[in-house]
């Protein structure tokens, strides 16, 4: 009879502290709970650090395109943002022939470079390779070519505000 109301006690317990706990965790200070919770022995915001303890910035950079190109002529338009002028760009030409690119600054109208990539080689261009201090923002395009023939390739480009980030 003792070990059925002992039972019975500690039951009653543990729903009383339940219900005690439940309202406290939900009415708790928002403020101390944010704090804590923003509070990282790994880093905040700008910085990462990983368990071997090296710091690893977070890296700020923005998809340009990621086209497959077809036809004779195609064309790539894409923008850079101010402060996201380092530029990576890596093309697959599937085609039988070389494929060549040349990339222009619409506002200026300016012809700023022309590339050539081998029949099926996979190619990759750095801004740094041609413009040291990364390129000016505004609107771009690449025309592709394959000497007449019909252009079988895939491309992408990022842009980042650090050349080390591509």
């Amino acid at each position: 009879m003792k070990k059925k109301h002992l039972i019975a006690s500690a039951l009653a317990l543990g729903i009383i502290g339940g219900a005690v706990a439940v309202p406290n965790a939900i009415f708790a200070d928002s403020d101390a709970v944010s704090t804590s919770a923003n509070t990282s022995t790994y880093g905040n915001h700008d910085e990462v650090k990983t368990p071997g303890n090296h710091d690893v910035g977070l890296f700020k950079t923005k998809d340009l395109f990621n086209v497959v190109l077809d036809g004779k002529s195609p064309l790539t338009e894409f923008s850079i943002s101010p402060g996201y002028g380092h530029v990576k760009l890596r093309v697959k030409n599937n085609t039988k022939a070389t494929l060549t690119f040349t990339l222009r600054h619409v506002n200026s109208g300016d012809y700023l470079l022309t590339k050539y990539v081998g029949a099926g080689e996979p190619f990759t261009w750095y801004s740094t390779d041609s413009f040291s201090n990364g390129m000016r923002a505004g609107d771009y395009e690449i025309q592709w070519r394959a000497g007449g023939a019909y252009v079988d390739a895939t491309a992408w480009g990022i842009s980042a505000t650090s050349s080390d980030e591509l």
